[in-house]
């Protein structure tokens, strides 16, 4: 904490934090999917990036603000 600034341990800040590791792992899931299964595309399967965002969103939304530290 060298700038001085406050991390909110709140539940919903934490599932928040995950957003982009997961979709940054889903990515690479789809494009080794893409690469590794024959009959399959990018093109295909992007819209389970969609959903993955949706259901961590989602997860957000029902976890718990108790004791958030913010704006």
């Amino acid at each position: 904490m060298s700038n001085g600034k406050l991390r909110c341990s709140c539940q919903r800040c934490a599932v928040s934090g995950l957003m982009g590791p997961v979709v940054l792992i889903t990515l690479g899931a789809l494009f080794l999917i893409d690469k590794f299964v024959s009959g399959v595309s990018f093109g295909q399967l992007w819209p389970a990036l969609l959903i993955v965002i949706g259901l961590v969103k989602l997860a957000e939304a029902f976890s718990s603000s108790e004791g958030h530290q913010g704006t």
